[in-house]
């Protein structure tokens, strides 16, 4: 007969449980904020944070899950109910004024895409502000670049929904389009590649308002005159002044991760070697 769990070992399961609990919870924090990166904001993530805390709870260091529960707990209560996401996020988007020349192209940034072949909203928001330059003659071309993934579904690219949109203006658009990246780096990359050679040197970078500051920056590091551009966006929290709270969340997940990403960059020797003057 087998023999009944000690108290210990029954305890021992208690906090197993309750730090695989923590973890989830923790989890669901980051989630809030829109700081997990890749799969780790799907299922994987869940699994492996519970993981995680299943193990953790199980060893002498559980407390340190709630520790860190109640600093997120308190980090989301001071930015929902403070306007300090907004003032942080209005010091760190850049905007630069349209040169009165104009400049050789508008560089609209990729973002995510769909399974049904559509791109991300804020993809869309880039793509038709810098349609908006093209069509005032602000900028001589367009440049589009590109992003693509393997779904269930199959594979898809953003450059099947570029196209429909592109085509609602009749194609009159001096359009180019770079290979498929998977980051920032990647578009400046491609960019270089496509544009110096044709003496296009001079461009408007279009991209989310939390993500200008680092991405002009990679374009200038490798070699372009940059006018940074911020995107009207219409996803909640897409612009970094508001007084709702869940925009107040989301615009400071933002800022997280963009600091986090531009201290990445930096360490990679994809940023400038000098600060770049930012013109007002």
């Amino acid at each position: 007969m087998a023999k009944r769990p000690t108290a210990l070992s029954r305890e021992a399961i208690r906090h197993a449980l309750e730090g695989s609990a923590l973890g989830v919870a923790l989890w669901c924090v980051c989630f809030a904020l829109q700081i997990l990166p890749g799969t780790l904001a799907d299922t994987p993530g869940v699994l492996l944070l519970a993981a995680f805390g299943l193990f953790v709870g199980a060893t002498r260091f559980r407390r340190v899950l709630l520790v860190l529960l109640e600093l997120a707990t308190l980090v989301i209560a001071v930015v929902t109910l403070s306007p300090l996401s907004e003032a942080s996020a209005a010091r760190w988007v850049r905007q630069n004024p349209i040169p009165s020349s104009g400049v050789a192209a508008a560089v609209s940034l990729s973002a995510g895409i769909n399974p049904d072949t559509t791109i991300s909203g804020e993809a869309a928001d880039h793509l038709l502000m810098a349609l908006e330059l093209v069509r005032a003659g602000k900028a001589r071309s367009l440049v589009t670049t590109t992003t693509a993934d393997l779904f269930p579904t199959g594979f898809v690219s953003s450059e099947t929904d570029q196209m429909r949109i592109i085509d609602l203006f009749a194609g009159r658009v001096d359009w180019f389009r770079t290979p498929p990246g998977h980051s920032t780096h990647d578009e400046a990359i491609a960019s270089a590649r496509l544009l110096l050679p044709r003496g296009m040197r001079q461009i408007a970078v279009i991209t989310s308002p939390m993500h200008t500051r680092r991405a002009c920056a990679v374009f200038e590091a490798v070699g372009f005159e940059v006018t940074c551009i911020a995107a009207r966006l219409r996803t909640p929290g897409g612009q970094p002044v508001s007084s709702d709270p869940t925009h107040r969340l989301t615009i400071f997940g933002q800022l997280v991760y963009e600091v986090a990403a531009t201290v990445e960059y930096s360490i990679r020797g994809w940023m400038p070697r000098t600060k770049s003057a930012t013109r007002a």
